[in-house]
């Protein structure tokens, strides 16, 4: 069942904004684009329902298994355990993790907050907020053109980074998003470690994109090089869709987030590249740290959208996480200036394209995006195939040292 019905939904007012710049500024000769604003949005909390975080040294020795599937069920017995102390029943857990977070998430009125706040094997007590991205508009195509269904097009974002690259490795990318189209034919779509954060019994929703956001960040990352359609930085790398938003509104709320990063966790192996273009106003603890100890303990790398409101990046969540294996990103366009929109400064790592994106749409179609959900995926392709190199500095850079722009590793 879809599990952030109660909470009120929000219009991103902002999404009215239209993205603007010269016509010499556009990849091409594309038309201008609104921007994209799904890597950042407005929540509000989710009345009496709570994400509970364990203090780790002090329920590890209890946790001996090593295979998720014991893991599981063995943080599920301790948030029993603890919410039983205080009269709540085991109902009330909504969710469990037990790969990025030891802790769980459950409904339970004010008045026990205190109380397990204070308990101590909590570690901190986090309200649950949730809220919705807005619709995905339907573009025109550039000057009228079709869809190209007979012909290949090289994106200018992919041939800014070095691409396009054949992907043959035994890794893969998780689109943390709002699912991906199964199948369309321009994708390597792999279901087989897929994840659903609300539709876990609905077959007929469950991975499937219902927006188009995941599916276009997808083309950029790999889409299949097949003589039609468009290219992706790693060509045909399996595409694992970790399904966080629902709906053609993309509601969503921060424990289904954490639970798709939680999966990943369960899933993922080193080496494996996850793509994170959402983010937010606010921020979560519990959302930053499933993040940063997915990539720290488990070796796998998150690729994080900056943000699209001009501000500084380590405002907000996830953006902000820092680690060795955390890769934030701004965006650039076809002149290599930074994009107008994006967010600057620590701890971004790179630069990326993020202006007129022409990608995978619903439909098995293709469309132009703007934003640094856009910018990311490039990143997140060229972090599967290896190390990132640099080609340059994002231009107009708002503080100094500017980004640097990535590109292809030379001899990798």
């Amino acid at each position: 069942m879809r599990s952030i019905q109660a909470f009120p939904l929000i219009i991103i007012f902002a999404s009215t904004i239209l993205f603007s710049c010269s016509q010499e500024e556009t990849a091409d000769t594309e038309p201008i684009q609104k921007l994209d604003f799904s890597s950042f949005a407005n929540t509000v909390p989710i009345e009496d329902q709570y994400i509970v975080v364990f203090h780790e040294e002090k329920i590890s020795g209890r946790l001996i298994h090593t295979d998720v599937a014991s893991m599981e069920v063995s943080m599920r017995r301790e948030a029993i355990n603890l919410l039983a102390k205080y009269r709540i029943a085991e109902d009330s857990i909504q969710r469990v993790y037990s790969s990025v977070l030891n802790g769980f998430c459950a409904k339970f009125d004010k008045a026990k907050l205190e109380q397990i706040k204070n308990d101590p094997l909590v570690k901190y007590v986090e309200q649950d907020r949730g809220g919705m991205l807005g619709e995905f508009p339907v573009k025109p195509l550039a000057n009228g053109d079709s869809d190209p269904i007979n012909t290949q097009i090289i994106p200018w974002g992919i041939k800014r980074v070095g691409g396009p690259f054949a992907y043959s490795g035994k890794n893969s990318v998780y689109v943390v998003d709002t699912g991906i189209q199964l199948d369309h034919p321009d994708l390597n779509v792999c279901i087989e470690k897929a994840f659903d954060a609300y539709h876990p019994v609905d077959k007929k929703f469950c991975f499937i994109d219902e927006h188009g956001h995941g599916t276009h960040v997808a083309g950029t990352i790999g889409a299949l090089d097949n003589f039609f359609g468009v290219v992706g930085v790693a060509a045909g790398v399996p595409l694992v869709p970790v399904k966080i938003f629902f709906g053609p509104f993309a509601q969503y709320s921060y424990s289904g987030m954490i639970a798709g990063i939680d999966h990943v966790g369960k899933k993922g192996i080193p080496g494996d590249v996850a793509n994170l273009s959402f983010g937010g106003f606010d921020r979560s603890r519990a959302l930053d740290d499933a993040v940063l100890n997915a990539s720290e303990e488990k070796k796998i790398w998150m690729v994080i959208a900056s943000g699209n409101s001009r501000l500084p990046a380590n405002s907000f969540s996830p953006a902000r996480v820092a680690g060795t294996y955390t890769i934030t990103v701004s965006a650039i366009d076809a002149l290599d200036k930074f994009a107008w929109f994006s967010h600057y400064g620590f701890p971004i790592k790179f630069a990326a394209p993020g202006v007129n994106v022409y990608s995978t749409a619903l439909g098995g179609k293709y469309r132009y995006e703007t934003g640094t959900s856009m910018a990311a995926p490039h990143v997140s392709g060229l972090r599967v195939l290896g190390e990132i190199g640099i080609d340059g500095y994002a231009l107009n850079y708002p503080i100094s040292p500017a980004d640097p722009i990535a590109f292809r590793s030379s001899g990798k």
